[in-house]
């Protein structure tokens, strides 16, 4: 993996926590020489709103590595700082920004983006969000060459893993991370060995390919879809946004109730008559039990009330039954909530 007789030149960009097992990989790579990286500025976090380093900042400096925050990374005196650190390669794994040509063109081994999706599908912002909610049975990692488009370089190769009936979007990063960086590092030997396989991307990909950001109000539930599609959001949303619903009249102005974790089961038969939506129980075992279209139910194992802890289902069903009235019609969030 070196070229010539020395380390390959690597700046990595990155900035959410899927990029860390990234960021180490490299600085472990003997080959390899992290001589720069780059990552979103400080910013309040937490309850607090205490500002703090992000999680790719924080593992860089334990690591010793260089470290640049620019909020453009764009602008001509960050530009000229990476052309300072002259890199043979620039990796970069869910940083957050556009490179601009100029960017693109300055190492000699071009720009090299992680992207976790099996590409041409979900090419955008959201590619693992998004493969849950469709009800993927499979995702994967893509190694891409960029260029100015959205994901749309060639790509070198992809590795595959399943996504499981149960498997939150934490869960398919966590999977996906092994074999990740595996392929991020075969992909850095061959090109600096000259033998990399590109492969083209078509240009253009049906809409419902696409993985935009996820939008304000996105993660609400929506008890007219199905209790199979809501228990998606669920998994898609944690452990961020969080998917969440709300309880009218609750507390005088209604409760909102994020969803940790929420189960699809067969609505009883006395409740086959009931709308979309409605509270059916508040069992003290296994939590609130919410109709949910098709047949089926959703159960809410796993939940956070506004301002206070996550707690089971069955706990809050037992802390809330003279709060909240069986028959209750959950909603989307109202945007004021």
């Amino acid at each position: 993996m070196t070229i010539g007789s020395r380390q390959v030149k690597v700046v990595f960009m990155g900035s959410d926590a899927l990029s860390v097992p990234y960021l180490e990989a490299l600085a472990a790579c003997p080959q390899v020489e992290v001589v720069g990286v780059f990552t979103s500025p400080d910013r309040g976090r937490g309850r607090g709103m205490k500002v703090t380093a992000g999680p790719v900042k924080a593992r860089a400096l334990e690591l010793g590595l260089e470290v640049s925050t620019p909020v453009r990374l764009n602008e001509g005196p960050v530009v000229d700082g990476l052309k300072a650190l002259a890199p043979d390669l620039i990796v970069v794994m869910a940083y957050g920004q556009f490179l601009r040509p100029e960017i693109l063109e300055l190492p000699p081994l071009g720009c090299l983006n992680l992207h976790v999706s099996l590409l041409p599908r979900w090419r955008g912002a959201a590619p693992i969000q998004r493969a849950i909610l469709a009800g993927d049975a499979e995702t994967g990692v893509s190694a891409m060459m960029m260029d100015e488009g959205m994901d749309t370089g060639d790509v070198l190769g992809s590795v595959r893993v399943q996504i499981g009936p149960r498997d939150t979007a934490q869960d398919v990063a966590a999977a996906l991370s092994g074999p990740g960086c595996d392929l991020m590092l075969r992909s850095i030997r061959d090109l600096a060995r000259g033998v990399a396989e590109r492969t083209p991307q078509p240009r253009d990909v049906p809409p419902e390919w696409k993985a935009p950001k996820i939008k304000r109000g996105e993660a609400s539930l929506d008890f007219t879809l199905s209790a199979a599609e809501n228990e998606r959001k669920v998994r898609a949303f944690y452990p961020k946004p969080l998917a969440e619903t709300f309880l009218p009249g609750v507390g005088g102005r209604g409760l909102r109730l994020k969803v940790v974790e929420a189960a699809v089961e067969t609505l009883p038969r006395w409740a086959g008559s009931a709308l979309a939506g409605t509270l059916l129980e508040l069992d003290q075992r296994k939590g609130p039990l919410v109709a949910g279209g098709k047949g089926k139910a959703l159960r809410l194992l796993r939940v956070k009330p506004e301002g206070r802890g996550e707690v089971s289902g069955a706990d809050f069903s037992n802390g809330w039954r003279s709060r909240v009235p069986i028959g209750t019609r959950l909603q989307k969030v109202p945007e004021e909530a």
